[in-house]
C-alpha cells in the first residue's frame, strides 16, 4: 500500500511527461515550418536566378553546340542521336539536347545542383537541430527526474525524522506505565495525555501526508460546485478563531457579504484558506495580526491571508516545494507540506497565488487569484485598496 501511494505521490511525472511531449512536438513543428520558409525564400531566389541568368546562358551554349559540326566519333554519333530523339518527339527535349555537347552538359548539372542544394542544406540543418533539441528535452527529463527521487527520498527522509519524535515519546510513557513506574494518578493522567497528544500528532502528520499524496497523484480530480467565496471564507474564519487567539493573536475579518460566486471545490479550496491561516499562526510571533479578505475585481477575486508577523526570506520556487521549511521551524509542528498543498490546490483549480511584502499596512500576504462564475456587482475591492 505504501509503495502504491508512493507511486501515485510521484505519478504525475507521466503526465508532465505526456505534457513535454506535446511542447517539443510544437517546438520541432514551429522549427520545421521555419526551415520550409527559408527553403522557400532560397529557392525562389535559385528559381530567379535560373530563369534570368543560366537559362539564357544554356540557350546560348546549346545553339552553339547546336550548330557547329561534330568532331570525332563519340560526338558525331551523340550529334546522329540527338537528331533521332528531336525527329520522335517532334521539336526535341532539351535533356536530349544536352548530349550535343560537355559545356550544356555541365551547366544543366549545375543548374540541377543548385536547385537540390537548399532542400540538402535544409533537411541536413531540420535534422541536425531536430537532434539538439530532442537530446536537450532527455537531458532536462533525466534532469527533473534525479530532482524528483531527490525531493521523494527528502519527503521520505523529513516525514521519517518528523514521526520519529512522537513515536519515541510515546513508546517511552507507555513503556512507563506498563513497567509500573508512574503510581502516581496526576502522573499517570499527564503521561496518559502526552500519549494522546502526541498520537493527535501524528496523525496531522499522516492526514497532510495523505493529502499531499492524493494532491500529486495522477488520477485525482476536483470536485467543482458553484461556491460562494464570502460564506467559504467566513466559515473558516471562525473556525480558525479559537486557534488564532490561543496563539495570542488578532484576526481581523474584511469579506464582503455580497455574492461571490466561483467553480471550485469546495473542500479543497477551504484547505488552502485553513493552511494559509495555520502557516500564518505557526511561523509568527504573538501579538501577530492575522487578515483574512476577499476583493474583487475585472472578473477574478483575490482571497488574501495577510499578517503582520515576520517576513519570509526564502525564495518564492521553494516556498511552495514540499517540506520547505527552516532550520528554525525544523522543531515546530508544521509538517513543511501546508504551502505545497497550497500550491497543488490553486495549480489544479487553474488559480494564481502570490507572495506579496509588503502588502499595504502587513508585512506580507498570500494571495489566491480565483476566476469568477459570474460577472455581478463588484465585492468592495480590498486587494486593490490595500495591495
Amino acid at each position: 500500500m505504501a509503495r502504491r501511494d508512493g507511486d501515485r505521490a510521484f505519478g504525475t511525472m507521466d503526465v508532465e511527461h505526456v505534457a513535454v511531449d506535446d511542447a517539443l512536438r510544437s517546438k520541432l513543428a514551429r522549427h520545421l515550418a521555419l526551415w520550409i520558409v527559408a527553403l522557400m525564400a532560397v529557392e525562389s531566389l535559385v528559381g530567379l536566378l535560373e530563369r534570368h541568368v543560366f537559362a539564357p546562358l544554356l540557350a546560348v551554349v546549346l545553339q552553339q553546340e547546336l550548330t557547329r559540326r561534330p568532331q570525332g566519333l563519340v560526338e558525331a554519333l551523340g550529334w546522329a542521336a540527338q537528331l533521332v530523339w528531336r525527329r520522335l518527339l517532334g521539336g526535341g527535349s532539351n535533356g536530349v539536347s544536352l548530349l550535343a555537347g560537355s559545356g550544356a552538359v555541365a551547366l544543366w548539372v549545375f543548374m540541377f545542383l543548385l536547385a537540390a542544394a537548399p532542400v540538402v542544406l535544409v533537411a541536413k540543418g531540420f535534422a541536425r537541430q531536430a537532434g539538439n533539441l530532442v537530446a536537450a528535452e532527455l537531458r532536462a527529463r533525466d534532469e527533473e527526474l534525479r530532482r524528483t527521487y531527490e525531493r521523494r527520498n527528502l519527503m521520505i527522509s523529513d516525514m521519517a525524522h518528523d514521526l520519529r519524535t512522537p513515536v519515541m515519546s510515546i513508546a517511552g510513557f507507555a513503556q512507563a506505565l506498563d513497567d509500573g513506574v508512574v503510581r502516581n494518578e496526576q502522573d499517570r493522567a499527564r503521561y496518559l495525555h502526552s500519549i494522546r497528544t502526541k498520537s493527535d500528532q501524528m496523525a496531522r502528520l499522516v492526514t497532510v501526508l495523505f493529502d499531499f499524496v492524493k494532491l500529486e497523484s495522477a488520477g485525482f480530480e476536483l470536485t467543482r460546485e458553484r461556491v460562494d467565496l464570502p460564506q467559504l471564507l467566513l466559515a473558516e474564519a471562525a473556525v480558525a478563531y479559537d486557534d488564532i487567539e490561543a496563539a495570542g493573536m488578532e484576526l481581523s475579518v474584511h469579506v464582503p457579504e455580497d455574492p461571490c460566486v466561483i467553480w471550485a471545490d469546495r473542500a479543497q479550496l477551504s484547505r488552502a484558506v485553513s493552511n494559509l491561516i495555520t502557516n500564518a499562526v505557526r511561523h509568527n510571533p504573538a501579538g501577530t495580526t492575522v487578515e483574512l479578505a476577499l476583493g474583487r475585481r475585472a472578473g477574478v477575486a483575490d482571497i488574501v491571508v495577510a499578517d503582520s508577523g515576520v517576513t519570509i526570506d526564502q525564495p518564492v520556487e521553494e516556498l511552495f516545494a514540499p517540506f520547505a521549511r527552516g532550520d528554525a521551524s525544523r522543531s515546530g509542528e508544521g509538517s513543511g507540506l501546508g504551502l505545497s498543498i497550497v500550491a497543488n490546490i490553486v495549480r489544479l483549480h487553474g488559480y494564481q497565488i502570490e507572495l506579496r511584502q509588503p502588502y499595504g499596512p502587513y508585512t506580507k500576504a498570500f494571495v489566491i487569484t480565483c476566476g469568477l462564475e459570474d460577472d455581478g456587482e463588484d465585492c468592495e475591492v480590498l486587494g486593490q485598496a490595500r495591495g
